[in-house]
């Protein structure tokens, strides 16, 4: 994603990630920075450098999940290496999987507890 792509879409409301699940860019209205935060430990870096052009990152490593579409899991789902993203059904918050050795999950976002093969899988 270019520099523009990736600042529409996350003012539009999506999120953004950057080589993995555990990083994500954030608008700071405070500071008025776009940021790359780490779920994992609160940790943020700049989107950019300094001069605002060039990217912490290649284009090619930032991503909407679930962009191609969805899936149902199924008793044949595989997760990929870098991990699967999977949809609540309930409240659509997205979560990344790296197993589905599980028969429920609770849902990170609405906190219910949601059968396997209600979950969905990014395409």
């Amino acid at each position: 994603m270019k520099l523009a792509e990736i600042k529409a879409a996350v003012m539009a409301g999506k999120t953004v990630h950057w080589a993995s699940a555990a990083y994500v860019v954030i608008y700071a209205p405070r500071i008025e920075e776009f940021l790359i935060k780490c779920l994992l430990n609160d940790h943020c870096i700049g989107l950019t450098w300094k001069d605002g052009v060039t990217m912490n990152g290649k284009p090619s490593q930032f991503f909407i999940p679930f962009q191609k579409g969805s899936k149902p899991v199924t008793p044949r789902s595989r997760a990929k290496q870098r991990g699967t993203f999977i949809k609540c059904p309930r409240c659509e918050h997205i979560g990344c999987i790296h197993h589905f050795s599980w028969s429920a999950l609770t849902c990170q976002g609405c906190r219910q507890l949601v059968d396997k093969y209600d979950w969905q899988q990014e395409a």
